[in-house]
């Protein structure tokens, strides 16, 4: 279903446009200026924007402008009961005999329900954690194909893999019925919460399983259907996924003349320098204490700062053939730039450089004429320990600061392994000797204009220090201060995700801490009619069987039958239930012949049918 304003009238303007989706682009960047929340008059392109922003993410009130279009999932009737049985199962009173913490009652459901999305991706989840991953994999897949047949063909992703330059977030790339526009899903929407974690699971264990091409491709599907607000945290790993694929695609290299030249580049690299370059994707946060609104581009993230760096060097290599051959100079330009983009990763968060070394276990105690990294450590190291002297005294220091060392962990213990090899701990090296060099300079700068030492100064287009004068001392008597990292406010928003879900593996569990009974799960693996390989589904017993069991003790055998109605036991066997009125519950499953005349007889009755009326 689309967002258009008769949806927004049969649904009472109950659905919207969600935050900061409704802001102009002039009204947030304002807003980025001074920290406002947007409240100023902004409008959209249709000029009925609500400049009054709420801490909620229903505050605006707008249909989409003519560049987005809207959607989001609805629950058929089929799927609404079995969505209810599920709440009933979560809550414990239900016929499958557990709440939704019982891995075997979760197996059961399946079984019963083999089409219901959540309940596949949970038991997918728990067959994971159990190591068992390919029985996992396989209700994962069923998950998604259930959302994949819910969707229209103008969501679903489309052929564009030719076109590995392209760097908008529009996911259909077809031009199928959309102009050209941006097709996104709301993800505060009830029934679209699935879909997205269903993408992000699949993105997830494609690239704990080696493929990276197609974890690339499901987070770059899921970061296209919400990419300003970025629900599931695809921007802490798709770079890692870009650059670890290291798929090669053809690409025109228009270095050499008017002609040009056709050279391999690498699809990932393309992808990563792209999306950062293009601005068509960025962070967004409003703090709920503050309501103010914080926003940032990619390479403020320093995950993507330092790929996009890595990203750039490796297309320099990539294109230094062709250069050589002919004369160009698009390597020149992309090794420049992966110097400059590197060196402004490392001043912007210095805390990773030791942190990468120590992962990639670098030699960095011993000196020689190639590299001294004990002498360049020493300015890295510091913001390193904490750096807690220069975090200032306000809570959305502090917030900023923990966020953004909690990305630092997540980057670092992920993507430590692209950093490894031998030329680019030597690039590494060159890019934070730089570092170094210039922070001195801007030190014995500033102690020439007779100022105090501060921690990135810049005077590099000072007035006062072209007036200082000739005889001035060029040093200081003092060290300069350690370089410290410096995190945008918006990097708050990824405060909560788990570190564990961007993992190269899963924490598993023994299978004797979860007991989940093999005998259930093979149910509700089990697809198609029954007879060919498929399921059958659990056959219930009727409360008044259960009541009878209890009221004889449980005992069976010939003790349990010495003690009941001859009456009863004939009644029992011809599957006429026992007392008190109940209705012997039929298994739908079963041949369809015997079915049909055991439902004849009046005691009988089949799941899910209700008995006709008595009188």
């Amino acid at each position: 279903r689309e967002l258009t304003e008769e949806v927004r009238g049969e649904e009472r303007h109950a659905w919207s446009v969600p935050w900061p989706y409704g802001l102009d682009d002039n009204d947030s960047g304002a807003a980025a200026a001074d920290g406002d929340g947007g409240d100023g008059d902004g409008n959209n392109e249709e000029g009925n924007v609500e400049g009054n922003e709420k801490n909620d993410n229903t505050a605006s009130t707008t249909i989409p402008p003519t560049r987005q279009r809207w959607f989001t999932l609805q629950m058929s009737d089929t799927y609404q009961e079995q969505n209810y049985s599920y709440q009933e199962m979560l809550g414990g009173g239900n016929a499958h005999g557990g709440g939704g913490g019982d891995p075997n009652s979760l197996a059961m459901f399946v079984a019963d329900h083999p089409h219901f999305a959540d309940t596949l991706l949970q038991l997918a989840m728990v067959l994971y954690h159990v190591d068992d991953r390919s029985r996992g994999n396989d209700l994962l897949r069923r998950s998604v194909f259930v959302y994949e047949s819910a969707l229209p063909s103008v969501v679903l992703p489309g052929n564009d893999d030719d076109d590995d330059d392209n760097t908008t977030t529009n996911n259909n790339g077809n031009g199928n019925s959309n102009n050209g526009c941006e097709i996104l899903i709301d993800v505060d929407r009830t029934p679209n919460g699935g879909l997205f974690a269903s993408l992000f699971r699949t993105m997830q264990t494609s690239g704990m399983s080696g493929c990276h091409d197609a974890a690339l491709a499901a987070g770059r599907f899921l970061l296209s259907l919400d990419p300003l607000r970025d629900p599931m945290g695809a921007l802490l790993i798709l770079d890692y996924y870009a650059l670890a694929s290291r798929r090669a695609a053809t690409a025109a290299h228009h270095g050499k003349g008017a002609g040009g030249s056709v050279a391999a580049m690498e699809a990932g690299a393309t992808f990563v320098v792209g999306i950062v370059e293009s601005g068509t994707v960025e962070v967004h946060h409003r703090d709920p204490l503050t309501d103010r609104h914080h926003r940032c581009t990619l390479v403020d993230m320093p995950n993507w700062a330092f790929s996009y760096a890595l990203a750039l060097y490796r297309l320099s290599l990539q294109l230094d053939d062709d250069d050589d051959n002919g004369g160009g100079s698009d390597c020149g330009g992309y090794a420049v730039r992966a110097e400059d983009a590197l060196v402004r990763a490392l001043q912007t968060f210095p805390m990773i450089l030791p942190k990468l070394l120590s992962m990639n276990k670098v030699n960095i105690r011993d000196r020689s004429f190639r590299a001294d990294w004990p002498t360049i450590l020493s300015y890295f190291e510091a913001d390193d320990d904490g750096g807690s002297h220069i975090v200032g005294n306000s809570v959305e220091d502090r917030v900023t600061r923990a966020s953004g060392e909690h990305l630092v962990r997540i980057f670092v213990g992920r993507c430590h392994k692209l950093w490894k090899e031998d030329d680019v701990v030597r690039w590494m090296y060159r890019c934070a000797e730089r570092v170094v060099e210039e922070h001195r300079d801007r030190h014995a700068k500033h102690y020439v204009m007779g100022g105090t030492a501060t921690a990135g100064f810049d005077v590099e287009n000072s007035d006062a220090a072209s007036a200082a004068p000739d005889d001035a001392p060029t040093t200081s008597p003092t060290p300069p201060p350690p370089l410290i990292s410096a995190f945008s406010p918006a990097l708050a928003r990824y405060a909560q995700c788990d570190p564990s879900e961007y993992e190269d593996a899963f924490r598993t569990l023994p299978p004797e801490a979860v007991a989940l009974d093999p005998n259930l799960v093979a149910p509700a693996m089990a697809m198609g009619a029954d007879g060919a390989g498929g399921r059958r589904r659990f056959l219930r017993r009727g409360r008044g069987h259960q009541q009878q069991h209890q009221r004889h003790g449980g005992r069976g055998g010939a003790e349990e039958d010495d003690g009941r109605d001859p009456l009863e036991i004939v009644r029992q066997m011809m599957g006429m239930g026992g007392g008190d009125d109940a209705m012997e519950v039929l298994d739908p499953d079963s041949p369809l012949l015997q079915l049909y005349l055991q439902s004849l007889l009046p005691w009988a009755q089949v799941e899910g049918v209700r008995p006709p009326p008595r009188g």
